[in-house]
């Protein structure tokens, strides 16, 4: 309940077509443990080393994290086939996600994967930077419209 809270003073309100997660409270979520996710707003300032200046701000719901699921899903199948420091079950992870929306208007998410919510008082306000950590930590880039990953990196693998 507190991260939809959040969410709905985090997020500026967006068009009908696509309601922010925070709008889907009872029905859409059901499915999705909100506990494990925090959604932060794209500050170019915090946020530059994953998304260039053209970018700006943009909401995420609850179909998007659905399909953002399913694409980590597949990338860690496709990963820990060819990696000996396997993801365990992805779906178990916290996550951050930070959704902008580049210069032709497509959104990509940047989504931040860790095992346990390190720093537990802060992982919902700003994002978990980690040097190495292995296959508990790893972050992913998505474009939504085109359903493409742009990038995937697991801490500390070679």
């Amino acid at each position: 309940m507190n991260l939809l809270l959040l969410l709905a003073f985090m997020l500026p309100s967006q068009a009908k077509s696509n309601p922010p997660l925070a709008n889907f409270a009872m029905a859409d979520t059901a499915k999705i443990d909100t506990s494990r996710y925090a959604v932060l707003l794209f500050n170019l300032g915090r946020d530059g080393f994953i998304f260039n200046p053209n970018f700006k701000p943009t909401t995420i719901s609850a179909e998007e994290i659905k399909m953002i699921e399913k694409i980590i899903s597949v990338t860690v199948t496709e990963h820990n086939k060819q990696s000996k420091n396997g993801i365990d079950n992805p779906r178990k992870y916290y996550k951050q996600i930070i959704a902008a929306t580049n210069a032709s208007g497509q959104k990509e998410v940047w989504v931040n994967c860790f095992c346990t919510p390190y720093e537990k008082r802060h992982w919902r306000k700003g994002v978990v930077m980690i040097l190495d950590g292995g296959p508990c930590f790893f972050n992913i880039k998505i474009n939504l419209d085109t359903k493409t990953v742009m990038s995937f990196a697991v801490n500390g693998s070679s």
